[in-house]
């Protein structure tokens, strides 16, 4: 299993800055909050970054919270922001890895592989104290001809038929209480528990103080779970597909490829 690196450094990114090659992405989002993420934003941002609404490019037309987006709207926002796989893409959100894997998944899943992480985010580049701005810049638009591997992406009516086959592993990012439904979901109309045979990662014990683990204590995580069987079809989920993207994340720093999302997650599982 090949193992890369989708994780970037503050001091790494500020030295290549002015790189014109170089498109940042403010991927802050709140869920409590919606508009937070876009509030902060206008008020300080690292400089040249774009703002990425999860909420705006998300699937209108699905009645579940920020599914993929539809491959024509996707475009639409790359190309009016002037971005392209031919850029190297920096992703961050507040803290560094809770919605910042969300916007690196969906930039694989349309194709684009230069793409990495702002460790400890926002806060850390606060920390260092690196450079902000106010200003919102308006790129160039570019044309994209994207494309979109919907192998990625598994649906409710794939996991309800392979349940209960051995060769499915289904792990879950909420938190334990989440998980094991002692702590009531904070979304409406939503029963508490977890999809039959799945299992417990919760997304906060991949990373501490805004860094992902060391790839020796994420294999011990996972080890434990599935010995790294890279022969099973590992489905991740959480409460509406936001933060199971740093399992997978995690996954793909560890050299797997046989992993999928369930976008549709326990806001579509768990409905009443």
């Amino acid at each position: 299993m090949v193992m890369i690196n989708p994780l970037i450094s503050s001091i790494k990114l500020k030295k290549i800055l002015d790189d014109s090659n170089l498109k940042i992405l403010d991927s802050r989002w709140f869920l409590d909050e919606n508009q937070k993420g876009l509030k902060d934003f206008q008020k300080s941002h690292i400089p040249n970054a774009i703002f990425f609404d999860i909420d705006k490019n998300s699937n209108k037309l699905i009645k579940i919270p920020h599914m993929i987006p539809k491959k024509s709207q996707f475009e639409k926002y790359l190309n009016e922001n002037g971005i392209s796989s031919k850029n190297l893409i920096v992703i961050y959100d507040q803290c560094g890895f809770f919605s910042s894997a969300r916007v690196w998944f969906m930039l694989k899943y349309f194709g684009f592989e230069n793409v990495k992480i702002l460790e400890q985010g926002f806060q850390g580049w606060l920390k260092n104290n690196f450079p902000v701005t106010n200003v919102v810049k308006h790129p160039l638009k570019k044309k994209n001809n994207i494309v979109e591997k919907k192998a990625l992406v598994k649906n409710k009516d794939f996991i309800s038929k392979n349940l209960l086959n051995d060769n499915l592993l289904i792990l879950d990012a909420r938190s334990k209480e989440r998980f094991l439904g002692i702590e009531r979901e904070k979304r409406p109309n939503l029963n508490s528990g977890n999809i039959p045979g799945s299992i417990n990662i919760p997304y906060t014990s991949l990373s501490k103080n805004g860094k992902f683990l060391k790839k020796h204590n994420l294999r011990k995580i996972f080890k434990k779970i599935m010995n790294f069987d890279n022969k099973k079809n590992i489905i991740c989920t959480c409460g509406s597909g936001i933060t199971a993207c740093n399992i997978i994340l995690a996954l793909d720093i560890l050299g797997f490829k046989n992993y999928n999302l369930y976008d549709g997650s326990w806001a579509e599982w768990g409905r009443k």
